[in-house]
């Protein structure tokens, strides 16, 4: 409240309307607020024409492995505890996200707790995916595998929970590929 006004004067030309206080004008518009309309307008036109795409978050959340492709130079993967996993792009340094398909059914999978690359044949990739183990969790895990280096997925559920977003989630990799078979 200003001082030396008395709070009748305050709230004259105001409306309680749904219980939002609301202001009525009856003054002309000065310049500046023009001005302001005008920058808010060309604001909301420029954001009607622009394409909304994935953002690099230089932080928050863990990434609890990086794991290197054994035979071919620069094919890299990255596991987070609840943001999906990742594939190195040499050619334009940036990350791929290979989980932005996960839908609310199977938000766990996002989690990832283990990644491993095949050393024989590198479009070959699996992830063990699950966020929780905790009881309140509904999901069970899942295996991941895709010939494609992540670009399409073939899912496997598991009879178990896995946790991602759990204590030990940065004690390494828990599956591997035979080289063998």
């Amino acid at each position: 409240m200003r001082r030396g006004r008395p709070a009748t004067a305050l709230l004259a030309g105001m409306a309680l309307t749904g219980g939002l206080l609301t202001a009525a004008t009856t003054a002309p518009a000065s310049a500046a607020a023009d001005r302001a309309r005008e920058a808010v307008g060309a604001e909301v036109e420029a954001a009607a024409d622009y394409t909304w795409d994935n953002v690099a978050i230089g932080g928050g959340g863990f990434v609890p492995s990086i794991v290197f492709n054994r035979t071919e130079p620069d094919l890299v993967y990255a596991r987070t505890d609840i943001g999906g996993a990742y594939r190195w792009n040499q050619s334009d340094q940036s990350w791929i996200p290979l989980l932005d398909h996960v839908g609310w059914d199977d938000w766990g999978h996002t989690g990832v707790a283990s990644i491993a690359t095949d050393p024989v044949d590198p479009d070959r990739v699996y992830a063990a995916v699950g966020s929780y183990t905790n009881d309140w969790d509904p999901n069970n895990g899942a295996i991941l595998r895709s010939a494609d280096r992540g670009e399409t997925w073939q899912t496997t559920e598991l009879p178990f929970k896995l946790g991602g977003n759990m204590p030990g989630r940065g004690m390494g990799e828990r599956l591997v590929v035979d080289p063998n078979d």
